[in-house]
């Protein structure tokens, strides 16, 4: 009986206390406030919600979330809660100040307000930790851009993870505000950044030659061209050294690449001419000799530069590159007189229009001046009427003369 009597009471108690809160609340209400005063304000809370959607997303867009992890988590569980709050009244303005619990008297204005405001201070920090964390840790965060570029993950994905991991713990070392630990680890992250990128660059370019390589080893290419081979290798070598030290220089490594896998084609040819050789029977020597004398004499002949047979093969060979390079600086010297005409000429070319084109100014000027003397001639021309009128005045005046004449003679 005595339990079932503490029972009782308790829920009268938190009955009572329910009503309280509800009769408190429903005082605090401004009489003054209107229908249309509770409408703005909902409004009001629901542009900045959408405001604070946007701005989350632009956060995260940004991956905020990846640099404060706990405190964008922290601003979406504020936005989610003020969002809940927001639409127990979203639709009856009047539960605006109804309280949200039974034992707080905080209403749901005053929990929408709060959660907004916490929403707010999260993504702020959070913005601060980003401009923190890449300041501070600059260069293994441009150390993680250029793994991503040359898709180490792809080639290496184990170590690429794993350094993944390493960076983002550095990360949370500033968002926790141990910038001093994150400073101190980050120069052995980098290192490892450094040599994955060695690796990834190194396979990208050269896997293909480092096999052909192991290949011919294999192959006992040694055992047939061991200088050849030993070049090759140690082609190889020093492009592998480069793009250790330079492995951003793309343009350098591609061309590098590409002198390596010409060593090695060399090494295999030369290696292959040699066991073919080491297999030719004795009376196969002198076809196998006059083979690479007859090129030689096809080359002579197309050069007209005579035939030197009876000299030895090695010595044909530099006859035919003396005479090439006898005739590139007799070609040289042509296409040098050949210029020299050509600027002598166009020298007496510019010289020649510029005395035409002044003839032609000076033929301008004068036709230009003649209208001026034509003009004296139109008025001595203008003039010479007044003389013929004086004329005409002495020839009208004899018949006066002949009728005094007749009047004497009457």
């Amino acid at each position: 009986m005595k339990k079932e009597f503490r029972i009782a009471v308790i829920a009268a108690v938190i009955t009572l206390s329910g009503c309280a809160s509800d009769l408190d609340t429903t005082a605090n209400v401004d009489p003054q406030t209107n229908q249309e005063q509770l409408q703005d304000k909902i409004n009001a809370f629901k542009t900045e919600i959408n405001d604070a959607e946007f701005a989350l997303k632009a956060a995260e867009a940004k991956n905020l979330t990846w640099f404060a992890t706990r405190q964008i988590t922290d601003a979406k569980a504020a936005l989610k809660e003020a969002k809940e709050y927001f639409l127990e009244y979203k639709s009856d303005s009047s539960k605006m100040n109804n309280s949200i619990g039974l034992f707080t008297s905080t209403t749901y204005l005053q929990a929408t307000t709060e959660s907004l405001d916490t929403f707010t201070d999260n993504l702020n920090k959070a913005k601060s930790i980003y401009v923190e964390t890449v300041t501070v840790l600059e260069d293994a965060l441009n150390y993680r851009k250029q793994l991503e570029k040359i898709d180490a993950k792809k080639h290496y994905p184990k170590t690429a993870q794993q350094l993944e991991r390493q960076l983002k713990t550095l990360v949370d070392y500033v968002a926790n505000d141990n910038k001093d630990r994150a400073i101190k680890s980050q120069p052995e992250l980098v290192r490892k950044q450094h040599n994955l990128e060695v690796r990834t660059i190194t396979k990208i370019y050269l896997a293909d030659n480092q096999k052909e390589l192991q290949r011919q080893k294999k192959a006992g290419v040694a055992q047939h061209a061991p200088k050849t081979l030993l070049h090759a290798e140690a082609k190889l070598k020093a492009s592998e050294t480069f793009i250790a030290t330079e492995p951003r220089a793309i343009s350098s490594i591609t061309q590098k690449a590409e002198e390596t896998r010409f060593e090695l084609a060399h090494s295999q040819l030369i290696a292959t001419a040699v066991q073919n050789l080491k297999a030719m029977p004795d009376k196969d020597y002198e076809r196998h000799i006059l083979s690479y004398e007859h090129i030689l004499t096809d080359i002579s002949a197309a050069l007209d530069s005579g035939d030197v047979r009876d000299q030895p093969v090695l010595q044909q060979g530099k006859h035919v590159i003396a005479y090439i390079k006898a005739n590139q600086e007799s070609q040289n010297d042509l296409i040098a007189a050949l210029k020299s005409q050509l600027a002598e000429a166009v020298m007496v070319q510019e010289a020649t229009m510029l005395a035409s084109t002044k003839a032609e100014e000076v033929k301008t000027a004068a036709v230009i001046e003649a209208p001026a003397t034509e003009t004296v001639k139109a008025e001595a021309i203008a003039e010479s009427p007044a003389t013929e009128t004086v004329e005409a005045k002495a020839i009208a005046e004899p018949p006066a003369t002949e009728i005094v004449k007749d009047k004497t003679a009457a």
